[in-house]
């Protein structure tokens, strides 16, 4: 069957909300269209492709039917509908009913010259009434600022068709429920990591704090100096401080590299690296146990082109989070008590483009090569401990659109120190 028709309906104004609509429908469709509704039996699948339509089914009293076959015959109803900020009173009066999954609308959906769309409905995965109108939207803010023209209807039972329909419905369907799972778990491991790196700090405060008040009073009233364990007793005391800042050191990469992941809305400005890298040098000169837990002297040699202040990225305050990484990681690895790093930026061309390289290299213990490649497999995908801080590392250079590799020192002998090598587009 597939009849012409004309139905419209328009928003008027200074008239109560329950007569807004002028409408012209054609009986025949309306008689098709509620007794296809009314013949359900079990399952009833429907297809919004605009906005509009959820307004449609509320003013040509579809919705009422189907809420009245819900109580009465408890017939499912799945309902997909592009979403729209107008249309969210109406959602929260059809969700205790009906099934609904809001996808996201195309761009056009709010524009104001004419647009054809569809209305689908699906009986029982058996047969399918649809059909396609014109909107003219006058407002953007408004939805019911919308002239609505039906131009055809069809109702079929065409096999191919109804499969096809079908297949299509329960794949957006189950597409959009995977995702709206994903979102629910996303938000329940963000509330689990903040909780969790919350009240983990508060407790390393505590202990942290004791541990000093025990050590100052030991010292104070020389208590440890009585005691034949007196070096054994400092020692555990000391493990168990510099544990604690570990520890804590973990939590906060946790929570780092959990924001660096979710982060979507980058506001990224232009970096200057040589000073980044100067700041880095500097942080990891204190004496602190996560960056240079002996206090050793890091010694820093840059080399690069005359134009210092032209040497920017694209990135953020976390690009020196880069290098106090990879200059802990050197102090970590270095026997000696003077820790050598020689840092190198050149310019460097793929294609037309311009990159900035800075290659990082260090006089430490070195990496065998049968480790570099599992090394960074393991810090990104697999990190445990404090791996987590070359994670951080590939996730920031990452972020902003830079690639990262690992390299010897001395070409072919890895007990002569370890070169990371980056690259990352320069700002022109």
């Amino acid at each position: 069957m597939f009849e012409q028709v004309s139905w419209v309906y328009k928003k008027m104004y200074n008239k109560e909300p329950n007569n807004n609509y002028s409408r012209n429908v054609d009986r025949k469709f309306s008689d098709t269209l509620f007794e296809f509704i009314s013949s359900v039996e079990s399952v009833l699948d429907i297809m919004l492709q605009h906005p509009a339509s959820l307004h449609f089914l509320f003013h040509s009293k579809i919705i009422d039917r189907l809420i009245s076959q819900k109580l009465s015959k408890n017939i499912v109803t799945r309902l997909l509908s592009t979403y729209d900020e107008s249309n969210g009173e109406l959602i929260k009066k059809i969700v205790p009913f009906i099934g609904y999954k809001s996808i996201k609308p195309s761009s056009n959906t709010t524009a104001t010259i004419p647009l054809t769309s569809s209305l689908v409905l699906i009986r029982d995965k058996q047969d399918i009434f649809s059909f396609s109108f014109d909107i003219q939207q006058y407002g953007k803010e408004n939805i019911n600022d919308t002239i609505l023209s039906v131009n055809d209807w069809l109702y079929s039972r065409n096999i191919s068709l109804v499969k096809n329909s079908v297949y299509c419905f329960d794949t957006i369907w189950r597409e959009k429920d995977n995702y709206d799972e994903i979102l629910k778990e996303k938000k329940h491991s963000n509330l689990l990591v903040d909780l969790i790196t919350h009240d983990i700090r508060n407790y390393h405060q505590i202990i942290q704090t004791s541990l000093e008040l025990v050590i100052s009073l030991l010292k104070k009233n020389k208590i440890i100096v009585l005691s034949p364990d007196s070096e054994t007793i400092f020692s555990l005391l000391t493990s168990a401080e510099n544990a604690l800042v570990k520890s804590q050191s973990f939590v906060d990469n946790v929570r780092r590299l959990e924001r660096l992941y979710t982060q979507k809305d980058l506001k990224l400005v232009s970096k200057n690296l040589p000073d980044a890298i100067n700041n880095a040098h500097s942080t990891v000169e204190r004496t602190l146990y996560n960056n240079n837990p002996h206090g050793k002297k890091v010694s820093l040699s840059m080399v690069h082109g005359d134009h210092i202040l032209d040497i920017n990225i694209m990135a953020e305050d976390l690009l020196v989070d880069i290098f106090i990484n990879l200059f802990s990681n050197t102090i970590k690895y270095t026997d000696q008590s003077e820790v050598k790093i020689d840092v190198t930026i050149k310019d460097y061309f793929i294609g037309e483009t311009k990159y900035w390289m800075i290659t990082i290299s260090d006089y430490g213990n070195g990496i065998p090569d049968s480790m570099k490649k599992e090394l960074f497999e393991r810090y990104y995908s697999k990190a445990r401990g404090a791996g987590l801080g070359l994670s951080i590392v590939r996730a920031l250079v990452e972020r902003y659109r830079g690639k990262i590799w690992i390299g010897d020192r001395v070409y072919n002998d890895h007990t002569q120190g370890t070169t990371f090598g980056m690259i990352f587009p320069a700002v022109l």
